[in-house]
């Protein structure tokens, strides 16, 4: 708190919430914060949200997180990558995620459509190709939550890593207990079985096209 200048009475109303919910959060006492008011705090402090929320990790902020605008509190900025998700023949998976700018959103907006788990976990990138096309298309903007990684439990659209190439894809779990794999594309429907033997790994669940479809 003295790192960041910042007293409880300041803290709280920055976050919006009384002095002694916020008082009781900072001191261990309660893990009352929302994960909206978490992120808040955090950006508040200058500190890591799942270290605030936690006590656990790298209590420093990543420069990749979401931060909430000095100009609006309920705004927050969410990193758009510079790896696009190929809904073709893939593009080359990025070794580390590379931030090329960001992309505000009301966070009241965030939590009443997308509802996502942790605010942090939220991500922009480009859509590139046709096969998810009527879906969304070549160039649309995507939001993706990296926390939502089981296709089992939540079917619908996937960022996916195979053999070093990123693809976006529709995921459903089959009778058999094996992941479908498909395009969304009639022209160019492509399905694939996963029965172990692939190398994918999910990267994220898209969640919202910026062509307005909710996923």
């Amino acid at each position: 708190m003295k790192a960041a200048g910042v007293d409880i009475t300041e803290l709280a109303r920055s976050v919006g919430v009384s002095y002694q919910a916020a008082r009781k959060v900072l001191e261990g006492e309660s893990k009352a914060f929302t994960a909206e008011n978490n992120a808040k705090a955090a950006a508040r402090l200058n500190v890591s949200s799942d270290w605030l929320a936690t006590g656990m990790g790298d209590m420093a902020r990543n420069a990749n997180s979401i931060v909430f605008s000095e100009e609006n509190e309920d705004l927050v900025r969410i990193p758009l990558l510079a790896n696009s998700g190929s809904m073709g023949k893939g593009n080359d998976t990025l070794d580390a995620d590379y931030v090329v700018g960001d992309l505000a959103l009301s966070a009241h907006w965030i939590n009443q459509h997308i509802k996502p788990g942790n605010l942090q976990e939220l991500k922009f990138i480009h859509a590139h190709g046709e096969s998810m096309s009527p879906t969304f298309s070549d160039g649309d903007v995507l939001l993706v939550d990296v926390g939502s990684r089981d296709p089992a439990s939540h079917e619908g659209v996937y960022v996916l890593d195979v053999h070093g190439q990123t693809y976006i894809k529709r995921v459903r779990m089959r009778m058999t207990g094996n992941l479908e794999v498909s395009s969304d594309n009639p022209n160019i429907k492509t399905v694939d079985e996963l029965n172990g033997d692939h190398q994918v790994r999910v990267l994220g669940r898209v969640v919202w096209a910026w062509n307005g479809q909710k996923l």
